[in-house]
């Protein structure tokens, strides 16, 4: 029976009140994907439209989670006129350095990728742990922590940070090496890896081996993630699994540190095929689905779960249909596809497919969680 009317009525002020607390309570939510902080010299003119100019460079490729994008002349043109994007900027001064923090027009950006045909990726991204194990000259592997390799977490970090990604360095204590080992690591063991890592709470699971390569194999390598040109010394074998699918490749560089930033380079383009949307190929008017939601026992839940549908970047609104008990239907305005709703929705463990095994994706119904 359709009891929705009653409902609505007081829904407004519970959804109003529920915006400030909504967080994925699984994903990670990246801040500041419009906003950079650019290294600069000086506080001349000059310096400061270069700093600009790099600012929208970075926003650009975190918002897209496209690096190729500063290739294509339309980008390029825009970087020219990076001003027009500008909202607010100032000077950072610390003991050692001097930059430039600049905040970017989120509309004006959105605006220009759509335009230019490149995807926007919604802020609410996975987090994945990084587990590394180093093969040194000597011949000596190792886990990679931060008691012999810390530099190379920092490069993670740092390429993690300017591609808008969340990345998780596990602790190596105790508990991590009673469930795994070096061979794991080394390996790719990633489901023996993916055991030990429910403790961190994260999405996905990234391992790699890294070693340096002969001689004989460094001579003639094409590029596989290293720049073309660079002398490749050093080469890491990878293995990525993102929900519950397993895909690995190779990438390679001059030293370790290369080697690591090619590696989170990979993994950011990796996840960003899958989470980001075109919004420029989809007519909300037309893209529009029901989703069922079980478990409804309280106004604060519809609240929650309203908002919850309204924070997604691929939800255009969000409305309730009807109500029957502690069912509940909700008809979404989509600007993608059912199976980018399916995947935002799983970034979140508040919510959950009634059938875990086979989702029928013409009849979505899922449990929100008490």
């Amino acid at each position: 029976m359709f009891k929705g009317v009653a409902i609505v009525a007081r829904l407004h002020l519970i959804f109003c009140l529920t915006l400030c607390c909504l967080a994925s309570a699984n994903a990670g939510v990246i801040e500041g994907l419009y906003n950079a902080q650019i290294e600069v010299a000086d506080q001349s003119t000059a310096t400061q439209n270069a700093a600009i100019r790099d600012g929208l460079q970075d926003v650009f490729v975190k918002v897209s989670g496209n690096s190729t994008l500063l290739n294509d002349p339309q980008i390029k043109q825009q970087l020219k006129q990076a001003k027009r994007y500008l909202r607010t900027y100032r000077f950072e001064q610390t003991p050692e350095h001097l930059y430039l923090a600049v905040n970017f027009d989120q509309e004006k950006v959105d605006k220009q990728l759509r335009d230019s045909g490149y995807r926007i990726w919604d802020k609410l991204r996975p987090e994945t742990i990084l587990w590394l194990a180093i093969k040194e000259p000597n011949g000596r592997r190792e886990l990679v922590s931060e008691g012999n390799h810390q530099e190379l977490f920092v490069a993670a970090q740092n390429v993690a940070k300017r591609r808008g990604v969340e990345i998780v360095q596990p602790l190596l204590d105790l508990d991590d090496m009673q469930n795994i080992s070096i061979y794991d690591v080394w390996g790719g063991f990633v489901h023996q890896l993916a055991q030990a890592s429910k403790r961190y709470g994260v999405e996905n699971v990234l391992s790699a081996r890294i070693y340096k390569l002969e001689n004989n194999d460094a001579e003639g390598k094409d590029d596989q993630g290293s720049a073309q040109g660079v002398e490749v010394a050093w080469q890491a074998d990878w293995t990525l699994l993102e929900a519950g699918s397993t895909s690995g490749g190779t990438v390679s560089g001059a030293d370790q540190e290369q080697v690591v930033s090619a590696l989170i380079e990979g993994m950011a383009d990796n996840l960003a095929n899958k989470y980001a949307i075109d919004f420029s190929r989809f007519d909300p008017a037309a893209m529009r689905t029901i989703v069922t939601i079980n478990n409804l026992s309280s106004l604060r839940q519809y609240g929650e779960i309203l908002t919850f549908f309204n924070s997604l970047s691929v939800v255009s609104s969000a409305s309730l249909v009807s109500q029957n008990g502690q069912v509940a239907q909700f008809e979404l305005s989509l600007l993608g596809e059912v199976d980018n709703l399916v995947d935002a929705m799983s970034l979140d463990n508040r919510i959950s497919p009634v059938n875990r095994f086979e989702l029928d994706k013409q009849k979505l119904e899922y449990f929100w969680k008490l």
